[in-house]
């Protein structure tokens, strides 16, 4: 893929949508997913694999299910449209620094989630793609938008 091309990182919450087939929210997922690689490409980091690591129903039940495990091990295979980064020292150290400066600042950073914003900053990424508004106020830490993938821009009035 040319340089050229963005980089959007998705936030575990992204994948979980996915895996459980949210309706609302598959159209654009699916489309994003067709396209990276080609028009962009999606990221996410190792730290993501563990936290997808049930659909809802397993979570529900209490139950494993071999169909699920199959759906998720899909977004990981080497066919994958995602390209895993790897969590490091550096993004440890940038995620501490972002749990500290939002501290500061009277925000409240859980560790996984600043793992992923500190990623989604040292790759330098476009945008972040997520369904946790929570995450949204972090757009000045890190200097990148965040909000939900949408599959194309949405309309002015």
């Amino acid at each position: 893929m040319p340089d050229d091309h963005p980089v959007y990182y998705w936030d575990s919450c992204v994948f979980l949508s996915y895996i459980n087939g949210t309706a609302d929210r598959l159209p654009d997922i699916d489309a994003l997913l067709d396209r990276s690689g080609k028009d962009f490409q999606v990221i996410t980091s190792t730290v993501t694999i563990v936290e997808v690591a049930f659909g809802k129903l397993e979570q529900d039940n209490e139950t494993l299910d071999e169909v699920m495990e199959a759906r998720i091990s899909g977004l990981w295979g080497t066919d994958s449209p995602v390209k895993i980064v790897e969590f490091f020292p550096v993004l440890a150290q940038a995620a501490k620094e972002l749990m500290r400066q939002g501290r500061g600042d009277g925000l409240k950073l859980k560790p996984m989630d600043a793992i992923h914003l500190a990623t989604a900053k040292h790759f330098s990424a476009a945008r972040v793609h997520t369904y946790d508004e929570k995450l949204e106020k972090y757009e000045d830490l890190i200097g990148i938008p965040i909000g939900p993938p949408l599959a194309t821009a949405p309309k002015l009035l």
